[in-house]
C-alpha cells in the first residue's frame, strides 16, 4: 500500500480567535461534524474520542494539540473506511481581519484499487462536510450576538 496526502485550504468568514474557539475542544465536533462523540478517554495529547456517524463508529486519538499555534493532529485508530495509518492536521492562521485561513490535511494508506475512492472520500468530506459545517456554525454564531 502506498502514502498519499489530501489538502484543502479554505477561508472562513470570521476572526481565527472566533474559529479556534469552536474547534479546539478535542472531545466536542458538534461545530464541524455531523457525528456524535459518544466516549471519551483521557485528557489533551493522546485523549481518544469515539464518534458516532450514522451507523459507522470511527475511533480518533488526538496526537497533538497547540493552542497557541491554534492546531491540532489526530489519528484514525478505527473506521470502516478504506485507508489506513491515516493522520490528520488542522491548522488556523488569520488571512486579515474577520477572516481565517483553515487547513485540512491528511497522510494515509490505501490501496492502488482504493486509492481514488479513499481520496476523493477525505477531500469531499473536509469540504463539504468539516469546513463547510463549521463555516456554517461560526457564521451563525457570530452574526447573531
Amino acid at each position: 500500500m502506498k502514502y498519499y496526502k489530501v489538502r484543502v485550504q479554505e477561508e472562513i468568514p470570521s476572526e481565527v480567535t472566533n474559529v479556534w474557539q469552536m474547534i479546539r475542544d478535542f472531545g466536542d465536533i458538534k461545530a464541524w461534524a455531523t457525528g456524535k462523540v459518544v466516549k471519551t478517554e483521557g485528557l489533551g495529547i493522546g485523549m481518544i474520542r469515539h464518534i458516532e456517524f450514522d451507523s459507522d463508529i470511527v475511533v480518533e486519538r488526538c496526537e497533538a494539540h497547540d493552542d497557541a499555534q491554534m492546531s491540532f493532529t489526530y489519528r484514525l485508530l478505527e473506521s470502516p473506511w478504506p485507508m489506513s495509518n491515516y493522520v490528520a492536521t488542522v491548522i488556523l492562521t488569520s488571512a486579515g481581519p474577520g477572516k481565517t485561513l483553515i487547513e485540512w490535511s491528511s497522510n494515509y494508506q490505501a490501496s492502488d484499487e482504493q486509492a481514488e475512492a479513499a481520496r476523493n472520500l477525505i477531500e469531499n468530506t473536509y469540504r463539504k462536510g468539516f469546513i463547510a459545517r463549521l463555516r456554517k456554525t461560526v457564521t451563525k454564531h457570530y452574526t447573531t450576538r
